[in-house]
């Protein structure tokens, strides 16, 4: 099998990449896998306290050899996160046709890696499948081992392949001009805050990528594959991100060390869907809990925030 390199992405907290780093060089494959750590540079108005966190952030990527092989990119000026995956996906994945990816505030189990893999293995050839995520929300109901989902969670750890990532669209006057006329199926999560940040995006108030590249995974009718129990926790909701609040709710009790990765069909599941709507709708769709975290994106872009 042949595997995939892996990205972290890292800006200015040394001590949530360093666990992050930890728990990925005790994976079973770390001995055999290809590292990049891309560590964003400063913003132009950078306090010295900020500049010595970036400083102390880029001493941990090269403190050791945590994989087979560990690239450290250090960027001479600060993309921010959006532009920071994007460009640094886009250069991986072309040049390898696969890759997986880890910001540096997620902790994985040992088996991780051994899982996105075989997923990027066995699914290789499947149009429709997309994107693999190691992280599934908290939930008490049954799920088998993996299962399909219309949206890509994209901070507990994921993978993909060049055939998929090509129709990423960063365009989001295209974006929104396509899903205008059907925001319902586009908001499959229930509400409408999925289309509020496409829309925001467009506008200026908010500048991610996840929700471009959900647009076009679903444009393209793609399906994520996701483990019947989370393989990740992210530990950056504790308000120490450039976009993130503190909240416990992501955060799962108990994770599967491994999760046997078998070909079934490629549909969504109807029981996954009832258990993420149902997670969003007691939560996240709160107008205040809503308007906190934008407002947390928005401080990372020097943005006024909006009540």
């Amino acid at each position: 099998m042949k595997l995939a390199p892996v990205i972290v992405f890292a800006y200015n907290r040394p001590d949530h990449l360093r666990k992050t780093l930890d728990a990925l060089a005790k994976n079973d494959l770390a001995a055999q896998s290809e590292l990049y750590i891309y560590c964003d540079g400063a913003k132009l108005d950078a306090t010295d306290a900020q500049r010595n966190a970036i400083d102390e952030t880029r001493a941990v990527a090269h403190a050791q050899q945590w994989a087979q092989m560990t690239h450290v990119v250090e960027r001479e000026k600060n993309y921010g996160l959006a532009e920071n995956i994007v460009g640094a996906v886009t250069e991986i994945v072309i040049k390898y046709g696969r890759v997986i990816v880890f910001e540096d505030d997620i902790v994985c189990t040992r088996g991780t890696l051994t899982y996105l893999n075989d997923a990027l293995e066995l699914y290789q050839d499947e149009e429709k499948v997309m994107h693999i995520s190691a992280y599934m929300y908290p939930h008490r109901q049954k799920l088998p081992t993996t299962f399909f989902y219309d949206s890509p969670y994209p901070a507990g750890g994921w993978a993909t392949w060049a055939r998929a990532w090509k129709h990423y669209n960063g365009n989001t006057r295209e974006l929104v001009d396509y899903w205008s006329h059907d925001w319902k199926s586009f908001n499959i999560m229930g509400q409408d805050f999925l289309s509020k940040q496409l829309i925001m995006n467009l506008d200026g108030r908010l500048k991610t990528w996840y929700i471009k590249w959900y647009a076009s995974m679903h444009q393209t009718g793609g399906l994520c594959l996701y483990p019947g129990q989370s393989m990740s926790n992210n530990i950056g909701w504790d308000d120490t991100g450039e976009t993130s609040i503190f909240t416990n709710r992501y955060t799962n009790a108990v994770l599967a060390e491994y999760t046997e990765v078998k070909r079934g069909p490629i549909v969504r599941s109807h029981t996954a869907y009832r258990i993420v709507r149902v997670w969003y709708s007691g939560h996240w769709y709160s107008k205040r809990y809503r308007i906190k975290c934008y407002n947390a994106i928005r401080k990372c872009f020097g943005l006024k925030p909006i009540s």
